[in-house]
């Protein structure tokens, strides 16, 4: 029996994975693999909430594949010597895997081509359209997000794949030996927060609910913070589904081309509006991807130079409330109880937040960049990335550094008195009037901390730091 490897990463579905698909059209028996690569799980950026998200979507998946009359081959430890190990163990004739764009990854996969013997075959499946693939007039990658989706918008996108699996397309394994799916304690981490199920089922059903639903409202409800504040079955305005395109459990071109059937049988312009707001949300996944693919550097350092001279404040006193939700900003510390209690914000909540930790603390984006990373079940390197610069004002299209947000404005706008009073008890009997500054009381909620720096301070002395960073 001829045989070929497919090479699990970001991936995690059957349905539509074009380099899993790929493989199986070549003729050969697939061996579905899934690498636990330490360098990954232990990096400083990793967080034991994504990584139970990612167990259980194996889970899901090893269970699908036995549908199949095969499984999924765990292996650990580096993945160029387990591949090159498997390879000669199987005698596959070839790797398929779908490209991967971080800088780790993009190293990773150059010396998995140089090291085997046998071809490599990579699949562009991770967005709707691969970096190098947008570009502008001259032949460079875009640095501001409106012409980058002005082009973007242009280009055909590739349709979903329709290969029908059959269980002849997969190895039934019964010779070759994989070890047991790791629990959380196995990989060095204690047990964390409860996840959301992580199936590519589960994905499915999230999106046939927003498009049957909530994506006509988006544009009105996407940057509220409403009274329901959980993360099952899903939070009212959202989608929900950037856990599931983290890891592969949807493809960007299934929820594209829903979103897009949703558009064409509907006349309401109010609807279609909302749909194209849905829409530029897998814009911008791709824009921040094709950033980090052009810009490796922005991981670890601002992607602009203008402001490598500021001097942040960096007090890890106040990097611990912010952490802990204790600032004395209701608005801020909700989204942060959110976040450590279920590993996912809606965006205007991270917006708000980041805008607070850079602009009111005057704290370095990393710091905030990599609590996120290690407590969000969807954090992705790129998006994430590039969400906090923008808040900081250090990124590519980064909004002004004079835009601070008003943490009590902001509030009154977007936050709901009863999202507040869920995630903040102490906050339970301040009046919806109040409950925005609950400090201006004539008896402040004697549990809840009064706010730890006055905005309008805070914003004077940004300005001057970020004034004086340009020698203004």
């Amino acid at each position: 029996m001829s045989v070929v490897l497919h090479w699990f990463r970001r991936d995690l579905r059957l349905s539509d994975n074009l380099a899993l698909h790929a493989a199986c059209r070549s003729g050969a028996a697939v061996i579905p693999v899934f690498i636990f690569d330490r360098r990954i799980y232990t990096a400083p950026r990793a967080g034991a909430p994504r990584l139970a998200f990612l167990l259980a979507a194996l889970h899901a998946l090893d269970a699908a594949l036995r549908q199949y009359g095969s499984r999924l081959l765990v292996r650990s430890g580096d993945p160029v010597a387990v591949l090159a190990a498997l390879v000669a163990e199987t005698g596959a004739a070839a790797v398929y895997l779908n490209e991967d764009y971080t800088p780790y990854a993009r190293r990773r996969d150059a010396a998995l081509a140089a090291r085997l013997n046998v071809p490599v075959h990579a699949s562009a499946d991770a967005l709707l359209l691969p970096p190098g693939s947008v570009l502008t007039g001259a032949g460079e990658p875009y640095t501001v997000y409106t012409p980058f989706r002005n082009n973007w918008n242009k280009q055909p996108k590739a349709p979903v794949s329709s290969l029908a699996l059959r269980a002849e397309h997969f190895h039934p394994l019964t010779e070759i030996a994989g070890e047991p799916l790791p629990a959380l304690p196995d990989l060095g981490f204690a047990p964390t927060i409860a996840v959301p199920p992580a199936s590519e089922a589960a994905a499915a059903a999230l999106l046939d609910a927003f498009i049957a639903g909530d994506i006509h409202t988006y544009d009105d409800k996407r940057n509220l913070l409403p009274a329901q504040p959980y993360h099952t079955p899903r939070p009212a305005g959202t989608s929900y589904l950037s856990p599931y395109l983290r890891l592969g459990l949807l493809s960007p071109r299934q929820a594209y081309q829903a979103a897009r059937e949703a558009y064409r049988h509907t006349h309401s312009v109010a609807w279609r509006e909302s749909i194209e707001t849905w829409v530029s949300e897998l814009t911008w996944r791709d824009f921040y991807m094709h950033i980090l693919a052009h810009f490796p550097h922005v991981l670890e350092r601002d992607f602009k130079d203008t402001y490598l001279a500021l001097a942040w404040r960096d007090d890890p006193d106040w990097l611990h409330a912010w952490q802990e939700g204790r600032t004395g900003y209701p608005v801020v510390d909700a989204p942060m109880r959110q976040l450590n209690a279920i590993g996912w914000l809606p965006n205007r909540a991270r917006m708000i937040v980041a805008s607070f930790l850079t602009k009111d603390l005057l704290i370095h984006w990393r710091h905030g960049d990599r609590y996120f990373m290690q407590h969000l079940i969807d954090g992705d390197p790129a998006a994430n990335n590039g969400g906090w610069q923008w808040a900081a004002g250090t990124g590519t299209d980064a909004q002004p550094y004079f835009r601070i947000f008003n943490p009590v404005s902001q509030s009154e706008k977007f936050a709901s008195p009863a999202y507040l009073r869920h995630w903040l008890p102490e906050l339970r009997g301040v009046p919806d009037k109040d409950i925005h500054a609950p400090w201006r009381l004539p008896k402040p909620p004697v549990d809840y901390p009064p706010p730890i720096v006055d905005h309008a301070i805070a914003r004077e002395q940004t300005l001057a730091a970020f004034k004086q960073a340009v020698g203004k």
